[in-house]
């Protein structure tokens, strides 16, 4: 009996490690990213260069050690079955080949067939929305980096050609 509580609680931990690994490994992120301040110039002031790195750094701990502290209490959920693995491979091809695609022609018209792509292929079958989406977040884009910060996106070698 004492085999099948070991077990038991073996296995129920077996159904945790995602949500104990993810947050372990942004930890670890953090850390590195801490010692890398170490090389930040002096600050004149009180606050120097690091500050904001060091406050993003200290909420970051703070969140993902109580997030390990939940999981290890089992006060979330436990991780999912695995699905389809092929599936995510799949789109994390699809996401290399829209990057190659912003590189060539252009973040406008590579965003918007990955968006609609996108959609389709998740599911989703309203194509007025889907346009939607997807004219929307460029519209929305354009306006904020173009027009609002002056950043342009980048156009891409077939853009130029397209535009002049």
């Amino acid at each position: 009996m004492a085999e099948d509580s070991k077990k038991t609680t073996e296995e129920t931990l077996d159904r945790y490690v995602g949500n104990i690994l993810l947050p372990t490994i942004v930890l670890a992120f953090a850390g590195i990213f801490f010692v890398q301040t170490f090389d930040f110039p002096g600050g004149g002031g009180d606050v120097g260069p690091a500050g904001v790195p060091y406050l993003w750094i200290g909420f970051t701990t703070l969140f993902t050690i109580a997030l390990i502290i939940q999981a290890i209490m089992k006060k979330m959920p436990p991780d999912p079955v695995p699905g389809k693995i092929g599936f995510v491979l799949l789109f994390a091809g699809w996401l290399v080949v829209y990057l190659i695609g912003i590189q060539n022609a252009g973040y406008y018209l590579s965003t918007f067939i990955f968006l609609v792509v996108s959609m389709y292929v998740l599911g989703y079958r309203r194509y007025g929305v889907i346009l939607a989406v997807a004219i929307g977040w460029l519209v929305f884009s354009y306006s904020v980096f173009s027009k609002f910060l002056y950043i342009p996106l980048p156009e891409g070698p077939l853009m130029r050609l397209q535009v002049g």
